[in-house]
């Protein structure tokens, strides 16, 4: 089943609103909300908005698909670059294994044992950070990536070579999309946080 962030699912929502819309509901722009009168019991609605600006179930999201799914396919992958055959395609793959390792070791884990601490809270600075970490890996290795695909599509050289190459390419592709997910969840984590922060300051 498909995740969606708060910014995708406003988006969905918002085009569903133009062909069923809720007359308890009103329509501004991108954003839909509920209009409550000094009669409605706004207590719960209040705890639950708390509880809902609070960031707990990006933090719970983020830790659980490191943990369960980038790990494991970083993983894979780096057992994948091991059996590169020949020297050649060992050393071509060889960089491309040593960044994974160290993402692997200097970003993915720590990240998923601070994000699944109970008494851990991270501020604005503290999730750009998480983004410039992925953004890193990613750059360097689309480099890296590119290259390989290069040798993939030349036609000449050993079958069991080519074989690899193509392998190595699709678990490269999937990791990579991974860590767009990733972006897409810490973005809708930061701007969580500045609304939470917007209305703290406020109160």
């Amino acid at each position: 089943m498909p995740t969606f962030t708060d910014t995708e699912l406003q988006k969905k929502f918002c085009e569903g609103f133009t062909f069923f819309p809720f007359k308890s509901l009103e329509q501004h722009d991108t954003l839909i909300y509920k209009c409550y009168t000094g009669k409605d019991d706004l207590k719960k609605l209040l705890e639950w908005h708390n509880k809902e600006h609070d960031s707990s179930h990006y933090i719970i999201k983020i830790a659980n698909k490191l943990r369960n799914t980038d790990i494991p396919a970083a993983t894979r992958l780096m057992e994948v670059l091991r059996q590169a055959p020949g020297k050649d395609l060992s050393g071509a793959t060889g960089k491309y294994h040593s960044l994974l390792t160290s993402f692997h070791n200097d970003t993915l884990q720590p990240l998923a044992a601070k994000l699944s601490d109970k008494f851990h809270s991270s501020g604005i600075e503290n999730i750009e950070q998480m983004q410039d970490a992925v953004r890193r890996f990613m750059q360097s290795a689309e480099v890296l990536q590119t290259s390989l695909n290069g040798r993939a599509g030349k036609k000449h050289g050993l079958l069991s070579d080519r074989e690899f190459l193509s392998k190595a390419a699709n678990a490269m592709e999937l990791f990579r999309a991974l860590q767009k997910r990733n972006l897409t969840l810490l973005d809708a984590w930061k701007n969580r946080q500045m609304i939470h922060n917007s209305y703290r300051a406020m109160n």
